[in-house]
């Protein structure tokens, strides 16, 4: 039987999408709290000029990647992904961090699979070359790109920083619970 190769993003999808806020609450002496991510893009809302944000982030990844939190349910949802699909994680962490991913992932007993770090938020040639036909998304702008260019559907994790109507190619889900019920509609799986 030939699987159906499924992408699955990691920051904010498999791990909590907040996780990294006490580090950088800590370090800049914020009090951020995950209701206030209302955008993807951090450095206004910790009062910050955009490169000096990014500067820092990137100094700072090493540990905001290694401590991130899992989502809640996701490893146990993922072991069945597992079992039904090809996973394919597609992450825009940069290949650096590929090794450190990897042993997150494994630590949290999630399944041992193709992992690509595209280095940027693009992934179109990812989910090209991995025959990728559902993605799962939180940020929004991924989202939208990987449906008009490629109409590859995208279940979009729901987040405060994610909101805005969406096409008809793009479900937005509560949790992995959501995925997983969509998932079982979409491609008509029997559970055995």
């Amino acid at each position: 039987m030939n699987k159906t190769n499924i992408g699955i993003d990691i920051d904010g999808t498999l791990t909590e999408y907040h996780s990294f806020l006490p580090y950088l609450n800590n370090l800049l002496g914020t009090k951020v709290t995950p209701e206030q991510l209302t955008q993807y893009d951090l450095h206004e809302i910790f009062g910050m000029d955009y490169e000096d944000f990014v500067a820092l982030f990137d100094e700072h990844s090493v540990p905001i990647y290694k401590n991130s939190i899992p989502r809640a349910c996701a490893k146990q949802h993922l072991q069945w992904f597992d079992s039904q699909f090809n996973i394919v994680y597609i992450t825009a962490r940069y290949k650096d961090y590929m090794e450190l991913t990897k042993d997150w992932l494994n630590r949290h007993g999630f399944p041992k699979r193709r992992l690509v770090c595209t280095g940027s938020h693009d992934k179109i040639q990812a989910l090209q070359e991995f025959r990728v036909k559902l993605m799962i998304e939180d940020r929004l702008e991924n989202a939208l790109e990987i449906w008009d260019k490629l109409q590859v559907p995208v279940y979009l994790l729901d987040t405060p920083y994610n909101q805005a109507k969406l096409p008809e190619g793009i479900v937005r889900v509560r949790d992995w619970h959501g995925i997983r019920e969509h998932i079982h509609h979409h491609f008509e799986i029997k559970d055995r």
